[in-house]
């Protein structure tokens, strides 16, 4: 279980009620054969950045990589190998198989960001969460971006997830494209990063349109 679980649950204490307030974690990450059932029982095959609720179940095959953050208690999960895991409200279960989640603790400000990434179903509401603090800014974000990514790991994309989510919060469309501009420059060819051009290209065209009207 996250240590931090409690620290996070008391940070990330007001989940946005609109519709959507069910989903409790983003899956940040995907790689080899997994299968999604959700709340209608429908199985299909798990997208990155979509946002399961609890209860939702994740079948791994073979050598299967999935990564998943949690909004409540700020806890981020890997599992990898064959087997299948539910989704709980604030860490996961092991339904089937052997495997346990590696399992690591994220700050909060990380986290409410993380939450916000736009779905690939188009929502850009739903999971957010709100925490008691003013509005940050551009210089901000960037700064707290630069301190992530000096403390992360080459291979993590938890910073850049972090500031293109602020980017999009902020309305700051042309960083947000040249920041994925970059990131694809530097692994071109990667399904994840193709899955997040397209999700935020759909998002700044309907927030765009949302701010003709």
């Amino acid at each position: 279980m996250c240590k931090s679980g409690l620290i996070g649950a008391l940070l990330l204490a007001l989940v946005s009620t609109q519709g959507l307030a069910t989903e409790v974690g983003l899956v940040t990450a995907v790689s080899g054969n997994v299968k999604w059932q959700d709340e209608k029982s429908s199985v299909t095959d798990l997208k990155p950045f979509v946002k399961v609720r609890e209860g939702d179940q994740l079948m791994l095959k073979g050598a299967a990589r999935v990564q998943l953050v949690y909004f409540e208690s700020a806890c981020q999960e890997t599992w990898q190998g064959a087997g299948v895991f539910e989704v709980g409200a604030s860490s996961s279960k092991t339904v089937k198989g052997s495997q346990q989640p590696e399992v690591k603790s994220l700050p909060a400000i990380l986290v409410k960001q993380l939450s916000k990434t736009p779905s690939p179903d188009g929502n850009v509401k739903s999971g957010m969460i709100r925490v008691r603090s003013m509005q940050p800014t551009v210089d901000s974000v960037e700064r707290d971006y630069t301190e992530m990514r000096k403390q992360a790991e080459s291979a993590d994309r938890n910073p850049e997830l972090f500031l293109l989510a602020s980017y999009f919060d902020l309305r700051e469309y042309a960083k947000l494209e040249a920041l994925l501009g970059k990131m694809s420059e530097g692994s071109p060819g990667s399904p994840d990063l193709s899955a997040l051009n397209t999700l935020y290209s759909r998002a700044i065209s309907a927030a765009k349109a949302a701010e003709k009207n």
